[in-house]
């Protein structure tokens, strides 16, 4: 079982948002985890991602971590993950391929993605993914996490579980 999960708000987001409401759905699926949600740079939303990423290792991220990130969140924890951390499980929501100066490249075993290819914020930033992680296009999801919340938590939590996601996907 995990031990530790870091939570990753968006661009021009807050540990106190939708990473705190996606964490109290997870506390009674993934006990005993710790739980961590730093503050990013990219919560001033005129700095850029690669600005974001570059600061992610002064986080000190213990190995073995799960790092789940919403949007932006999740685009800087897959390439930390892609670039330094491949030590990492990485769990993206609602996240693009590529923003800013900031682009996934590769393929790495402990990554997830659940998006919507319909999703207004990210449109045309998603079709990669089915070649960078195990990709799940829940249609049903919007940009507003907050409002899938119990969904997702199902969704993380089989994933990480190592259960057959698929069967929870509306």
């Amino acid at each position: 079982m995990m031990e530790d999960i870091y939570l990753f708000h968006g661009k021009g987001g807050s540990p106190q948002g939708s990473v705190s409401v996606l964490q109290r759905a997870l506390e009674p699926m993934l006990p005993p985890a710790r739980y961590f949600r730093p503050h990013l740079l990219h919560h001033d939303p005129s700095l850029p991602a690669e600005t974001a990423l570059a600061a992610l290792p002064e986080l000190k991220i213990p190995s073995g971590a799960v790092v789940i990130g919403i949007s932006l969140g999740g685009l800087v924890a897959a390439r930390l993950q892609e670039t330094l951390r491949p030590d990492l499980s990485v769990v993206c929501i609602s996240t693009p391929t590529w923003a800013d100066g900031v682009r996934l490249e590769r393929s790495m075993p402990a990554r997830a993605a659940f998006y919507s290819s319909n999703d207004e914020v990210i449109l045309g930033r998603t079709a990669e993914w089915p070649s960078l992680a195990t990709a799940f296009d829940v249609p049903s999801l919007s940009h507003d996490t907050d409002r899938h919340v119990e969904l997702l938590a199902r969704l993380i939590k089989a994933y990480l579980n190592k259960e057959d996601v698929r069967l929870l996907i509306p």
